[in-house]
């Protein structure tokens, strides 16, 4: 992009006020987005492209469908703010929706503003429900940047960010393509890799972890899909030793997967299921 097509008014404001996330600030060069619709957005000087992240997969049914502008219209005249102490038809609605739509007998919906809220939340409620402290996470895993959600986290950006939560502890999930168990099918794959979660389960005792948390389908960190019978596995684990189990379908959730919920492909029921970006479509 040359600097004539980036002199703008906005970007000149954004290079001067905003902060942007996981960025070299110094370093940063933004497209200004002007507009979008369909599978498609475009930028100040008309330049169209086509939007293969879904604006970090957010926008599942494409930008600016008429439907959802016209819901939005129509709520922000009535009402645009409500306490969660209240009850209101809109946000009844939507939570009965959902449920309709989740696996076994989930039945219930806690709204947050966002994925990472969600993935804290998920933690305060295993660890209130068991009384336990310790929370188990894959390494190669994405659950949020807010101060607990990045101890969840498996990839490298945790590692300057680790002392906002304790009681968090890794393992490795199944990858047949680096199998970190030697395997050489994804049979052996998804066996060898709940053993070593049992194994890691054993050495930091069942009786201290609240929740064993996964995305459904890895997403920022290679898109990698779970071997058949894996999530059944933790289920069972799970209901051996009474620890809670969650999936994370921030970003696999709402169609990414085929089903409205990723979980639905292997037939399996978490107990809970955290959920944002594509479900606001």
């Amino acid at each position: 992009m040359t600097i004539e097509a980036t002199q703008t008014k906005a970007y000149l404001d954004d290079r001067a006020h905003v902060f942007h996330s996981w960025s070299a600030q110094g370093t940063l060069n933004p497209v200004e987005i002007t507009g979008g619709e369909g599978s498609y957005f475009w930028d100040s000087t008309g330049k169209k492209y086509l939007d293969f992240s879904s604006q970090l997969v957010n926008l599942n049914i494409g930008h600016q469908h008429p439907k959802l502008i016209a819901a939005i219209q129509e709520q922000a005249a009535k009402l645009c703010t409500v306490a969660p102490a209240f009850a209101n038809d809109a946000r009844s609605e939507a939570a009965r929706l959902i449920t309709e739509l989740a696996p076994g007998d989930l039945n219930m919906v806690f709204f947050t503003n966002g994925g990472a809220e969600a993935a804290e939340n998920a933690v305060r409620m295993s660890r209130l429900h068991t009384g336990r402290h310790k929370i188990l996470t894959m390494y190669r895993s994405y659950h949020g940047s807010t101060a607990g959600a990045i101890a969840l986290t498996g990839d490298p950006r945790r590692w300057p960010n680790e002392t906002g939560a304790s009681g968090a502890v890794k393992f490795w999930g199944p990858y047949a393509y680096r199998s970190a168990f030697h395997s050489t099918n994804e049979k052996e794959e998804c066996e060898r890799a709940l053993q070593h979660l049992e194994d890691v389960l054993m050495v930091e005792g069942p009786h201290t972890v609240a929740m064993i948390g996964m995305e459904t389908v890895v997403g920022t960190n290679g898109i990698l899909v779970p071997p058949d019978g894996y999530l059944k596995g933790v289920r069972e684990i799970c209901d051996r030793y009474g620890i809670v189990m969650m999936c994370d379908e921030v970003m696999a959730g709402f169609g990414r997967c085929g089903e409205w919920f990723a979980v639905n492909k292997w037939n399996v029921t978490p107990d809970l299921i955290c959920f944002a970006k594509g479900v606001n479509s």
